[in-house]
């Protein structure tokens, strides 16, 4: 009887190991543009050392491409970031908001 119970709770045990979820979640665009951008675009992209890049500047109107670019090859004494496809992307998304 006593193996019964404990065959049940190694069971027990290990189906709950397994359906363990991570509380880790993917950074927000925002996030990633805080910790990347915004010491020189600044927090609500109204620019500091770097460039403004909110809805009152001229680059509200610049296609993906051009983003993607920038931050990824860098422009003038900006240099590329080490981002992923999503990172830019989400940091693209962020930006375009920001700019309404």
């Amino acid at each position: 009887m006593r193996y019964k119970y404990f065959i049940c709770f190694i069971i027990l045990f290990i189906s709950t190991a397994c359906n363990q979820t991570t509380s880790e979640r993917d950074p927000t665009g925002e996030e990633i543009y805080i910790a990347r951008c915004a010491a020189c675009h600044g927090d609500k992209l109204e620019g500091k050392v770097g460039p403004k890049i909110g809805k009152d500047s001229s680059a509200w109107d610049m296609p993906n491409s051009y983003w993607i670019q920038t931050m990824t090859t860098g422009k003038g004494s900006m240099p590329g970031q080490n981002l992923t496809d999503e990172e830019v992307y989400l940091i693209i998304e962020y930006i375009r908001e920001g700019q309404k």
